[in-house]
């Protein structure tokens, strides 16, 4: 039987205290809910009930692992980016101390390197206190919305497209050959709008999708390769799912079968409930908007 802890607050020094247990793989800690400490009975002094003690987010290797991915895929030093690849391609033992010394020959890029953990797993913990133990009060304005990228997307736009049918139409004719179902997406649909993923004049992806009444369908959505894992398409969807709702869009269909264990595994993270209609599902925008990060602090529609 699980139970709810009522925790403090999440201020910047407790979440430096999470990390810090999270990241610490000689011992097990916990959260102490009475200060907001992390505690582990083999090195304190003192006994916590465990009634006071919640677990820590969970934090494996293979996290830490992608980060360095996220951030070698957004780094603009393509020379730099070359070395970091090397070294994470090689999946030997050290890669992680391999990678910092890399990145130690450039002292601005190391920083960037530590802001971007330090605001990855700060938003990674804040998802979890939310999942668990409901809404933040004081931290949801203090710095929650940071982008998780911080400077390493200021490259980047997204730009809301209305009416787009010829430019969709090209795009799929482009991306999808003589695709039958794309070429039925084609014909069927004839108001489609497009959050469109830009970089100076190069275009790096899209999420297509039209409104139909009070709910929408997500068409097609693609990122270039080379701009992948950099959590670009998680901004343009909830920059979607922000404009739905304002334009009294209540659910979205998702008919992509092949891909539905991808999105429903990213609406359990958020608490976000489907429903399963043949090879499509439908969330609740409201639920989305509710209980994920919003996006639009970053850009302005």
């Amino acid at each position: 039987m699980s139970r709810k802890y009522r925790i403090p607050v999440l201020t910047e020094e407790i979440l430096d205290q999470i990390i810090w247990g999270m990241e610490n793989q000689d011992f097990v800690y916990s959260l102490n809910t009475q200060d907001g400490t992390v505690y582990c009975p083999e090195v304190s002094e003192e006994t916590v009930p465990d009634e006071y003690l919640v677990e820590l987010p969970p934090w494996h290797s293979s996290d830490g692992y992608q980060i360095m991915v996220s951030f070698t895929n957004a780094c603009k030093d393509h020379e730099l980016q070359g070395r970091l690849i090397r070294e994470l391609n090689s999946r030997t033992h050290g890669v992680f101390r391999r990678f910092r010394d890399v990145l130690s020959t450039d002292q601005n890029a190391l920083q960037q390197f530590y802001s971007f953990k330090d605001s990855k797993m700060k938003s990674f913990i804040r998802s979890w206190y939310r999942k668990n133990y409901g809404k933040m009060t004081e931290s949801d304005h203090e710095g929650s919305d940071e982008l998780p990228m911080g400077e390493l997307l200021a490259d980047f736009e997204i730009n809301h497209l209305e009416p787009i049918d010829q430019y969709c139409i090209d795009l799929l004719k482009a991306y999808t050959g003589s695709s039958a179902v794309k070429a039925k997406i084609i014909e069927a649909f004839t108001n489609k709008e497009a959050f469109v993923i830009m970089k100076g004049n190069v275009e790096c992806g899209a999420l297509i999708y039209e409104k139909v009444g009070r709910e929408a369908c997500v068409l097609y959505y693609y990122v270039e390769p080379q701009f992948r894992r950099m959590g670009l398409f998680s901004l343009a969807f909830d920059l979607l799912n922000r404009e739905l709702e304002r334009g009294q869009v209540t659910s979205v269909a998702m008919p992509f079968s092949a891909e539905s264990a991808f999105f429903k595994q990213v609406f359990h993270d958020h608490d976000v409930v489907t429903k399963q209609f043949g090879d499509s599902f439908l969330y609740n925008i409201k639920d989305w908007n509710d209980n994920a990060d919003s996006a639009e602090f970053a850009y302005v529609l």
